[in-house]
């Protein structure tokens, strides 16, 4: 069950990342845009910048390798390239759906005929 503390700033390189922020969801990781800190990788409350959500300034730099955080940069260069793949395959998911329903709707309307049939001529 999540706990709802309270989680106060952590700035520092020590400080442990929390399981929990003080929102009550668990802390995204996400990479500095700043000149200050460049493609540094933090640890963050995952409603900062999102409308109509309420943000408990949860942020605490992460301590991970440079070989992480070059591998973390390489990869995010690609999210748009991920972004249209998703979209693809929710799209191809969505389109196997409607069909899969229209197979359920036949196979109903069939089971339908077949129970009136049999009840009108009694076989």
């Amino acid at each position: 069950m999540r706990s709802n503390r309270r989680i106060s700033r952590g700035t520092n390189r020590a400080s442990s990342v929390p399981e929990w922020c003080g929102c009550g969801c668990r802390p995204v990781l996400r990479w500095s845009t700043t000149e200050a800190n460049p493609n540094k990788s933090f640890f963050g409350c995952p409603n900062y910048n999102v409308s109509g959500k309420r943000w408990c300034g949860l942020f605490v730099w992460a301590d991970i390798g440079e070989e992480d955080i070059g591998e973390r940069v390489t990869a995010t260069q690609n999210v748009d390239e991920l972004r249209v793949n998703l979209a693809w395959r929710i799209g191809k998911l969505e389109t196997e759906i409607r069909t899969h329903k229209l197979y359920m709707l036949l196979l109903a309307l069939f089971t339908m005929f077949v129970a009136v049939f049999m009840l009108v001529f009694k076989v």
